[in-house]
């Protein structure tokens, strides 16, 4: 394992987080018990250890924590990939999902999706889909607009759009994306006449805000992980953070009080494991609360037409024609652009 060449970016609570929503999403006749690596080394498969016990089958696996967007992302693993080796990753495509097993590599992802062929156990599950009723994305270049870091500049733009006159660093930070990434997505919009690098101004807010939404359902969301948890009383009743956020369904019945909300979405700066504790419930796949990390810095000045965007973009991602109706009316309340051109 001496020619592992991958660098792997994310921190350790990134890891944590990405393997804690891998693991929520199991079968229940499949049990999981993780042991994060205290010591930090470079080489494969050394950020976690598992235990997957299936039955009366217990097998041990070597866990490699990795965000995974195309197929050269996984290249390096395939000559590492062993029975007792296990890639834990965000949601894969059909055909990425596909390329790990042709090349025996394990993996589980947070889509729920797995692929495990060890020793004394076997497990095949897809649930890796396309939904071709979603509303598709504006006629952009899908390949660089939508994108995961070009998606959170857009969120902090379509909030305030005067933000575009702070410098590349305060975006950076309030996006949390790094000041390359602010510079090549600034550069990207320019290029789409959605804003000007200098003078700094918005040019089409209206576009702008559709970016978003459109690169929230395309790019963002998948890569979001989470956890599933089943809360027991109220959203009403969960004590938030200062910084944490509700999205969805119950940001748009605090907006609006038209929509009562079924699907929970709470975005916290916490670590996942430490508002699990602090709501004392445990992960559960068919839960009605998901608590996601939130993807913004905590810079960002919050206002109810953040709100509305981050409602707006998951009620649209849905395919609940009641959660459609509920984001044009938070379109028409808080994203009118007459007054902010």
């Amino acid at each position: 394992m001496n020619n592992y060449l991958i660098v792997n970016k994310m921190d350790r609570n990134s890891k944590e987080n990405l393997i804690t929503s891998a693991i929520a999403m199991l079968p229940t006749h499949i049990k999981a018990n993780v042991v994060m690596d205290s010591i930090h080394k470079s080489g494969p498969f050394c950020d976690a250890e598992i235990e997957l016990t299936s039955g009366r089958k217990n097998v041990h696996f070597y866990v490699e924590a990795k965000r995974i967007h195309r197929k050269e992302s996984l290249k390096p693993l395939f000559e590492h990939a062993g029975p007792n080796t296990l890639l834990i990753c965000n949601g894969l495509s059909e055909f990425l999902l596909e390329q790990c097993q042709r090349h025996n590599l394990n993996v589980i992802d947070t889509f729920g999706n797995i692929s495990i062929q060890a020793d004394n156990l076997m497990i095949w599950v897809q649930r890796t889909k396309v939904i071709e009723s979603a509303p598709q994305p504006t006629d952009i270049n899908r390949n660089s607009l939508m994108s995961e870091g070009v998606s959170k500049l857009l969120f902090i733009l379509a909030a305030e759009p005067n933000s575009i006159k702070s410098t590349y660093r305060e975006l950076a930070e309030m996006a949390n994306i790094s000041l390359g990434m602010v510079s090549k997505a600034l550069k990207l919009l320019q290029e789409e006449r959605v804003v000007s690098i200098k003078p700094k101004r918005v040019l089409d807010e209206e576009r702008l805000i559709q970016l978003w939404l459109d690169s929230y359902r395309v790019a963002l969301r998948k890569s979001l992980g989470g956890i599933r948890v089943k809360y027991p009383e109220s959203w009403s009743e969960i004590s938030l953070e200062q910084d944490d956020k509700w999205g969805g369904e119950v940001a748009a019945e605090q907006l609006t009080a038209y929509l009562y909300a079924h699907d929970w979405q709470l975005f916290t700066h916490l670590p996942l494991q430490k508002k699990l504790a602090q709501l004392k419930c445990r992960p559960d796949a068919e839960g009605n609360l998901w608590l996601v990390p939130a993807f913004w810095g905590k810079s960002l000045k919050w206002s109810d037409r953040t709100q509305a965007l981050l409602a707006i973009a998951e009620l649209e991602a849905s395919l609940d024609s009641r959660n459609h109706e509920t984001a044009r009316m938070l379109h028409e309340q808080y994203l009118s652009t007459k007054e902010t051109n």
